[in-house]
């Protein structure tokens, strides 16, 4: 059987899972290089304080529970092509199993702590006073730290979905 042929519905929405995950990185780092040192406003607060333990958890979090989910979900999609039989099969099948389960939240993390993280330089960019002079490089990173969330949580329902379904359709008999 052709191996693109024998993907099923869960492979695919897997694989797009990994591109949105990707992306979101992506969009991640270049949120944290458009809001590292930037003032928010007059007077306000920097979008990201480097100086702060908060910052290094949150760039910590994000970038090693990134990692660990797309390892997971490209391993997911790798060893579920090949045909195991016996004690082997069945352990494959958990790991697949757990692995497939554990993403969602890895990706739920990462949404949850990079808002967190970002909670301060989008509170101050986007709901302080009138009167307050917003710095457009703020407004600039804000777009970017939404945009980046926008990308998680797509790729957190994504993996969410993708569980439900299987990697390779069952042979026929």
């Amino acid at each position: 059987m052709n191996v693109i042929k024998k993907q099923s519905i869960g492979a695919w929405i897997t694989l797009a899972t990994i591109v949105i995950t990707v992306i979101g990185l992506i969009i991640y780092g270049v949120a944290l290089s458009a809001g590292n040192g930037v003032q928010t406003a007059n007077g306000g607060e920097l979008f990201y304080d480097t100086s702060l333990e908060l910052y290094g958890s949150m760039t910590s979090t994000v970038t090693a529970c990134g990692v660990i989910g797309l390892i997971l979900l490209a391993g997911a999609l790798v060893v579920d092509q090949f045909r195991f039989e016996g004690i082997v099969k069945t352990v494959c099948d958990f790991v697949i199993g757990a692995a497939r389960i554990i993403v969602p939240a890895l990706l739920c993390v990462i949404l949850l702590e990079f808002l967190y993280g970002s909670f301060t330089g989008l509170g101050w960019t986007f709901f302080s006073n009138e009167e307050l002079e917003i710095n457009p490089e703020a407004i600039k990173a804000g777009k970017t730290v939404v945009t980046a969330l926008v990308f998680f949580g797509i790729a957190a329902v994504a993996s969410i979905v993708a569980a439900f379904f299987g990697i390779v359709k069952k042979e026929q008999d």
